[in-house]
């Protein structure tokens, strides 16, 4: 009777086999049970409302035919005309954050936006440009910040952007 279970060499690997898998299974089943059948609750993104990276250090900044870039740590302009007021301008860039605007809203403003204006910002530790996407509305600008979001900046446009009036 019991000679039909001898365990031979082939059958003692097939146990090892089954009872490791086993052990895995055993230690996993609480990642997998929380993973896949225990609903997460999600918290909801929290945004800083800030237009540039916060980690990143701007070198140049192009917009409205004006090049502000840095050069042995001071800024300068290209027309030469901005340079005198290039720190301040790029202080005010640096500084700038707003009020994040949430997917319905942005879809209610979506049929109102025209004329977008392109700002290109490079920074010293990153390869490509960030894109910031300017609508200028009439109470406000909805700029689209480095973490791909929606924000409502009130200010003044000559206090970004250099006009005849400024010099």
């Amino acid at each position: 009777m019991f000679k039909r279970f001898k365990l031979t060499k082939r059958r003692w690997n097939n146990i090892l086999i089954v009872a490791i898998s086993a052990f895995m299974l055993l230690m996993a089943a609480p990642n997998l049970i929380k993973q896949y059948l225990i609903e997460q609750d999600v918290e909801p993104q929290v945004l800083s409302g800030l237009v540039l990276d916060p980690n990143a250090n701007p070198i140049e900044i192009n917009y409205a035919g004006i090049q502000f870039y840095l050069d042995d740590e001071t800024w300068h302009a290209i027309p030469e005309k901005w340079t005198s007021d290039a720190a301040n301008v790029i202080q005010r860039w640096r500084a700038i954050h707003g009020t994040p605007v949430d997917e319905k809203t942005y879809a209610k403003l979506k049929p109102v936006l025209e004329n977008p204006m392109t700002v290109e910002v490079w920074y010293q530790e990153k390869e490509e440009p960030q894109r910031i996407t300017a609508y200028q509305l009439e109470k406000f600008w909805l700029l689209n910040t480095y973490d791909e979001n929606w924000v409502a900046v009130s200010f003044e446009a000559s206090s970004l952007i250099p006009t005849e009036s400024n010099q």
